[in-house]
C-alpha cells in the first residue's frame, strides 16, 4: 500500500509538470514578427545620417573669432574680512579700498554690519550681504550700486505662445436605456403625458487636461509676491512681457520661477508609432511526445494518454490529413493495459489509462500565431504635458436620421424628405500627453482607440406594418 501511494504520488506530480510546463516561443511566430518591424524602425533611425546645412550656411552662421589672445586674466583678489556693528555705509565705502572696484551707496542705506569672512572675493561678500541682510545691489561697468530696500519694478520675457488648449478622453460601457412615462389628467378632462428616456451606464472612464499658462503664471506670481501695498503685476501675453513691481527678494524668487517654468515649458518629444495588424491563423503546430520518463520497480501498471474523436484541425493545405481519424496506440511498448486506448487524429477529448510500470504520454499544442503587417508608422511631435492625438484610418458618413415635411396646398399634398449623414471614424486613435522632466526621463499618459462602424440594417414590426 505504501508503494503504491509513492507511485500515485509521482504520478501527479508528472502530470503537474507536464501541465503547467510554459513552452517557449517558436521561431517566426507574431511575437517575433513584430518584434523583427520594431527593430527595423530603431536601426534605421540610427542609420539615417545627420542632415548638415551646406557649406555657405555653415560659414554663415559661424561665430566670429576673438583673436586677441592676450596674458591670462589676473587672479581675483581674496581677503580675510571681520568687522563688528560697522555703520552700513562707512563698510560699503571701506570694502573696496586698494581694489579694482568701484562703491556708490544710497543715501537711503542704514544699519550696522557684523561678521566674519575668510578668504573671499568682493562680488562675494556683497552676495553674502543681500542674502543675509537684504542690502540690494547691483553691478554693471562702473561698479557696485547699493540700494535701499523698497519697492522696485523689473521686466521680464517669457516666450510662449498665447493660447489656451484643452482636451478630455472618455470611455463610456453603457447598459442601454431606461424609459420612464408620467401621465396627468386635469378637471377638464384633458390628459398630458411625459416620457423621459435615461442612459444608465455601468462604467465610465473621464480624463481631462487644460493648458492654460498665462493664466496660471499670473496666478502663481501673485502668490509669490503676495497682495503687500504697491505690489503689482502686469503680463502682456502678445508681447511676451511680464512687468512685476514687488521687494527685491521678491523680484528674484519671481526670476528664478520664471527661469524654472520657462524650461519645463520649451521641452518637446518625438512620439513615433508603429500600427501592426496581426491576422490569426492555425499555421503552427508544436507537440512534445514522451516516452519513459518515469519508471518505477515493477508491475503491470501504466499509463497511456490519448485523444478521441476530432481530426478536423488537420483539414488544409501543409498539414498531414492520413493521421485524422486514424485509430492507434500511444504506448512505444505497445503494454497490454492500454492497447484498447486508441486515437482517432488530434484536437479530440482528452483520455488516459494508468500503467505505473511506465509512462507513456503524446502531448499536442496549436498556437494561433498569423502574419504581422505594419499599417502605418506616424510620427509627431508635442510640447511637455500637450496632449497630441495619432489617428489612422477612415471617415465614413452614415444615414443616422430620417424625416419628412408634408405640404398641402391647393395643387395636393407634397412630401419633403430630411436625411442627417453624421461621420463615423473607423480606424485606431492614440491620443498622447507626455511629461518630460529635467533629465529627460519621459512618461506617457496612453489612450489609445479602435473602432470599427459597418452598416446594420434593422427590420422593426410598427403598427403591423414593417420598418426597415
Amino acid at each position: 500500500m505504501k508503494t503504491v501511494s509513492r507511485k500515485y504520488f509521482i504520478l501527479a506530480m508528472v502530470l503537474s509538470v507536464a501541465g503547467c510546463q510554459t513552452q517557449p516561443a517558436k521561431q517566426g511566430t507574431a511575437i517575433d514578427d513584430i518584434r523583427e518591424e520594431l527593430n527595423k524602425g530603431i536601426v534605421q533611425n540610427e542609420a539615417q545620417p545627420a542632415m548638415l546645412p551646406p557649406a555657405e550656411i555653415s560659414a554663415a552662421l559661424m561665430p566670429s573669432i576673438d583673436l586677441n589672445l592676450g596674458g591670462t586674466g589676473k587672479p581675483v583678489d581674496r581677503f580675510d574680512v571681520r568687522v563688528n556693528n560697522a555703520e552700513a555705509r562707512e563698510f560699503f565705502m571701506g570694502l573696496v579700498e586698494g581694489t579694482p572696484y568701484n562703491m556708490v551707496v544710497h543715501p537711503d542705506v542704514t544699519g550696522t554690519i557684523s561678521l566674519n569672512l575668510k578668504n573671499v572675493t568682493i562680488p562675494g561678500v556683497m552676495e553674502t550681504l543681500r542674502d543675509v541682510y537684504g542690502y540690494e545691489f547691483s553691478q554693471n561697468a562702473a561698479g557696485f550700486q547699493v540700494l535701499p530696500v523698497r519697492l522696485q519694478s523689473r521686466i521680464f520675457y517669457v516666450n510662449y505662445l498665447n493660447l489656451k488648449r484643452s482636451g478630455s478622453s472618455e470611455m463610456t460601457v453603457s447598459s442601454g436605456q431606461i424609459t420612464q412615462s408620467s401621465s396627468e389628467s386635469s378637471g377638464d378632462s384633458s390628459d398630458s403625458t411625459s416620457t423621459t428616456t435615461e442612459n444608465q451606464s455601468s462604467a465610465k472612464v473621464s480624463t481631462s487636461s487644460e493648458a492654460d499658462i498665462w493664466s496660471e503664471m499670473s496666478a502663481s506670481l501673485q502668490s509669490i509676491i503676495g497682495n503687500g501695498a504697491g505690489r503689482s503685476i502686469t503680463l502682456s501675453p502678445q508681447s511676451g512681457i511680464v512687468v512685476v513691481r514687488a521687494m527685491p527678494a521678491e523680484l528674484r524668487e519671481v526670476e528664478g520661477f520664471l527661469r524654472a517654468m520657462q524650461s519645463s515649458l520649451q521641452r518637446q518629444v518625438i512620439l513615433e508609432a508603429k500600427i501592426l495588424e496581426v491576422e490569426l491563423k492555425d499555421g503552427f503546430q508544436s507537440g512534445i511526445n514522451w516516452s519513459k520518463i518515469a519508471k518505477s520497480d515493477g508491475g503491470d501498471n501504466s499509463i497511456g494518454i490519448g485523444q478521441t474523436g476530432g481530426g478536423s484541425i488537420f483539414d488544409g493545405t501543409g498539414y498531414n490529413q492520413s493521421l485524422a481519424g486514424q485509430a492507434g496506440n500511444i504506448s512505444n511498448d505497445n503494454f497490454s493495459a492500454i492497447d484498447a486506448l486508441g486515437i482517432a487524429g488530434f484536437g479530440g477529448v482528452f483520455s488516459a489509462a494508468i500503467k505505473l510500470a511506465d509512462f507513456n504520454a503524446f502531448i499536442e499544442l496549436l498556437k494561433s500565431q498569423g502574419n504581422v503587417q505594419v499599417l502605418s508608422s506616424p510620427r509627431v511631435t508635442t510640447m511637455n504635458n500637450q496632449k497630441a492625438i495619432i489617428k489612422v484610418g477612415e471617415d465614413e458618413f452614415f444615414v443616422t436620421d430620417v424625416s419628412s415635411e408634408t405640404t398641402t396646398g391647393t395643387g395636393g399634398t407634397t412630401s419633403t424628405p430630411d436625411i442627417t449623414l453624421t461621420p463615423f471614424f473607423s480606424g485606431i486613435a492614440l491620443d498622447v500627453t507626455p511629461q518630460i522632466d529635467r533629465n529627460g526621463t519621459v512618461t506617457l499618459h496612453i489612450h489609445p482607440s479602435v473602432s470599427e462602424v459597418t452598416d446594420q440594417t434593422k427590420n422593426l414590426v410598427i403598427g403591423g406594418q414593417i420598418q426597415t
